[in-house]
């Protein structure tokens, strides 16, 4: 397997179509700037009274989420307009994602901000379906994460140390991201296949696995290598973070620059994936 060939093939699609980036980012940044308002909002009411020591240093969604769960009898007055505001962030993913799959899959000349929003508005109606028929394999996906990790449970249950808890944790991790990693790499074959062939979505999903009956643990161990490329660098992201300090004003403004540089940092990760997934789809498809 040319492991090299197609990294760098993955490589050149996200730098050649940075640009794709840029508008992510840019659209990211309003959406989450119009979000924080009410978010802060709830914050404040609800728990400015907390103390919290120096929070880690971590993307902002994952804070929020610690913080939800933390505190959930806080929010659950507003438990309607918060699921309304997770609908539409699902809405605006999907769209997001169609105009991005587009765009790096069939164009080939520069690209526009309105051929994004275009490609967007005309194939949101298939990745909206396809996301409605990927919930049974997602619900499949936890329940094969439980089935697998029982007998690290079992294992764990009998411990009489903290290590065993330790590595037992660790290998649940590992056991979910390595399926996480499964389902979306199928998600994204079946998207890139409906645009590429113009096929519909039980069509393509068909055609997505019998493709993958003959080339999965080639494209699965490229989608791991890359994984773990951008991990390491995700890492050293968040190294440097950790040596910031929040209460001086020059260390506060390179922390915001560094929080926006991995967002753009995940994004390109992104279209870097979709890059080697497409090209080697493209070079092996019958």
């Amino acid at each position: 397997m040319r492991i090299r060939y197609y990294l760098k093939l993955g490589f050149k699609t996200g730098i050649k179509k940075f640009k794709l980036v840029i508008y992510l980012w840019l659209i990211v940044l309003i959406l989450a700037m119009l979000a924080a308002a009410p978010l802060n909002y709830l914050l404040r009411i609800n728990i400015s009274h907390l103390f919290i020591e120096k929070p880690p240093f971590m993307p902002f969604e994952l804070h929020l989420a610690e913080i939800f769960i933390a505190n959930q009898n806080f929010f659950s007055p507003y438990f309607y307009f918060l699921f309304f505001l997770f609908l539409l962030v699902i809405l605006f993913s999907i769209f997001l994602n169609a105009g991005l799959f587009s765009r790096l899959i069939t164009s080939e000349s520069r690209i526009t901000f309105s051929e994004f929003l275009a490609d967007g508005s005309y194939y949101f109606g298939k990745f909206f379906l396809a996301t409605l028929i990927y919930l049974p394999f997602f619900i499949l996906l936890f329940t094969l994460f439980r089935l697998l990790a029982l007998p690290v449970d079992i294992f764990t249950e009998k411990a009489v140390s903290e290590w065993p808890m330790v590595i037992g944790s660790n290998l649940k991790i590992l056991l979910f991201i390595l399926l996480w990693t499964v389902f979306k790499l199928i998600f994204d074959l079946v998207r890139i296949v409906m645009i590429f062939e113009s096929k519909k979505v039980l069509p393509a999903l068909e055609q997505t696995f019998s493709f993958l009956k003959k080339h999965f643990f080639s494209l699965w161990g490229l989608y791991l290598i890359l994984g773990l490329i951008f991990v390491v660098f995700s890492a050293i992201f968040l190294i440097v973070g950790r040596l910031l300090s929040s209460s001086q004003l020059f260390s506060l403004i390179i922390t915001i620059l560094l929080t926006q540089a991995i967002v753009i940092f995940r994004i390109f990760a992104r279209t870097v994936f979709i890059g080697l997934e497409y090209c080697y789809y493209k070079e092996n498809k019958i």
